[in-house]
């Protein structure tokens, strides 16, 4: 049986990234762990990690104008965009949710580094989640997180 092993991060979009960091850094006492431009789900994107106790949030801004996340905040605003969760077996994860008739409206490998899905918020409370295995395997600590995103994010496209 596949199972979570945790909250890998939240990601939050954003109209002015460095404005972002900003708030969240003098605000809630976050800690800019990296930024960096990703492409993901076909759209460029701005994104920036920030470590904040023992999580990791992901800040996004779009740098595609007609992307994704730019969409999101015409429709939402700026606010929580998904949450990313963890898992140990993603095939595992994936069988037992045809095995309860939850379709699965996307899966990517972005930049080679991991293995995603995303499952639709009409089926968890107006949330998207979107469920990762890295293809690293486990980092326990929060250092080896850090360690793995930057690690990650150095062989993104």
């Amino acid at each position: 049986m596949a199972k979570i092993r945790r909250v890998d991060h939240i990601a939050v979009a954003v109209r002015d990234l460095d404005d972002a960091i900003e708030r969240f850094s003098r605000i809630l006492g976050a800690e800019l762990i990296r930024k960096r431009e990703i492409r993901l789900s076909g759209s460029r994107i701005s994104a920036a990690y920030l470590k904040l106790g023992d999580t990791i949030i992901g800040l996004d801004q779009a740098a595609d104008p007609d992307g994704f996340i730019a969409e999101f905040i015409e429709q939402r605003g700026e606010g929580l965009h998904h949450l990313g969760l963890e898992v140990d077996d993603l095939d595992g994860f994936k069988e037992e949710l045809h095995e309860k008739g939850v379709r699965i409206p996307h899966e990517e490998e972005p930049g080679g580094v991991r293995r995603e899905i995303l499952l639709s918020p009409k089926d968890l409370c107006g949330i998207v989640c979107q469920v990762i295995e890295w293809k690293e395997g486990e980092a326990e600590t929060m250092e080896d997180r850090i360690n793995r995103l930057n690690r990650s994010l150095d062989r993104w496209e």
